[in-house]
């Protein structure tokens, strides 16, 4: 084989791993390149993803406040009804106590004296002190 079939095709080969080195070489480029818009776009998700966070932070703050303050409101409403429910229950009480004791006498206020017909009258009689009859 001539020595210029030989140079050419050791050129030849040269040339081809050059080209392989280039295009080597621009791959690696592109993969960095690519890496890095990759890179800045896991960034910005990650930036929109915490902004995210931080507004259902400030959300479910002030629905923790206006959830407190509607609770308060709400325990405040129930001591003021079981308060006025405990106040109706016992003056209901009283009043089925004093039905109770009116039943008891027959209707008629306890006198004093025999001789007392009505209060406005006051007491009839001439003596100060009380009878035990």
């Amino acid at each position: 084989m001539p020595f210029w079939i030989s140079a050419a095709i050791l050129a030849g080969s040269a040339y081809q791993t050059n080209e392989a080195r280039k295009s080597a070489k621009e791959a690696r480029a592109a993969a960095e390149r690519e890496a890095a818009i990759t890179e800045r776009q896991t960034q910005q998700q990650i930036e929109i993803q915490q902004q995210q966070a931080g507004i259902a932070k400030e959300r479910l703050s002030a629905e923790t406040a206006k959830y407190a303050e509607q609770k308060g409101a709400m325990e405040a409403e129930a001591n003021r009804i079981a308060k006025e429910l405990e106040d109706e229950r016992r003056r209901m009480g009283q009043e089925e106590s004093a039905k109770m004791k009116a039943r008891a006498r027959g209707g008629q206020r306890a006198l004093l004296s025999d001789q007392r017909l009505a209060p406005e009258l006051g007491m009839l009689g001439t003596g100060t002190e009380l009878s035990y009859g």
